[in-house]
């Protein structure tokens, strides 16, 4: 879970009620809040998605109930986080000035994939932590272990989006290892 100190969020429920929390740029917290809303929903509901909740479930994770998805400013260098009690959660876009797509732009170039693979596991990783995996080495383990998994069942262009996504988690594996 990352720790902030907001200058603002914007949380919609599953109820598509919208809640402002403490916003110096309320327009801007709510839409990027629907807009993550949206991203989220497409992705849960997507192949990929139901791919990934039933791989958890072969692992016997449960996802922790998701409460709301939103956008707060996060700090600088994050792209999206996990807010959790344990048992509920809110995913939430790190907005601060830069959008969800901007972030996930940012984070493909630095990796070398493209935005759409990005988006894919930004959101794979923060559902891992909904999934009871809680460090940062625990998720990034997990979603190299998925990838390499969904690569071997896959051919062609699929087959090569996975590899990648595995050796994005490799990387980041890495990077947390050195630090």
């Amino acid at each position: 879970m990352t720790q902030y100190d907001p200058m603002g969020l914007a949380v919609v429920e599953p109820n598509h009620q919208v809640n402002l929390y403490s916003s110096n740029q309320p327009y801007a917290h709510i839409e990027q809040a629907k807009n993550m809303e949206q991203i989220v929903q497409n992705y849960i509901s997507s192949e990929e998605g139901q791919k990934l909740l039933a791989y958890f479930q072969s692992k016997n994770r449960k996802i922790m109930k998701i409460k709301g998805v939103g956008a707060g400013d996060l700090g600088e260098n994050t792209v999206a986080a996990l807010l959790h009690n344990d048992l509920e959660g809110v995913i939430l876009a790190n907005y601060n000035g830069k959008t969800f797509e901007s972030r996930v732009g940012e984070m493909a170039q630095k990796y070398g994939v493209d935005s759409q693979s990005a988006t894919e596991y930004v959101l794979a990783h923060e559902l891992a932590h909904a999934a009871g995996y809680k460090t940062e080495l625990e998720v990034e383990s997990f979603l190299n272990n998925y990838f390499q998994t969904q690569a071997f069942q896959s051919q062609g262009e699929k087959r090569e989006k996975y590899v990648q996504l595995a050796g994005l988690a490799a990387q980041r594996i890495k990077e947390i290892k050195k630090n």
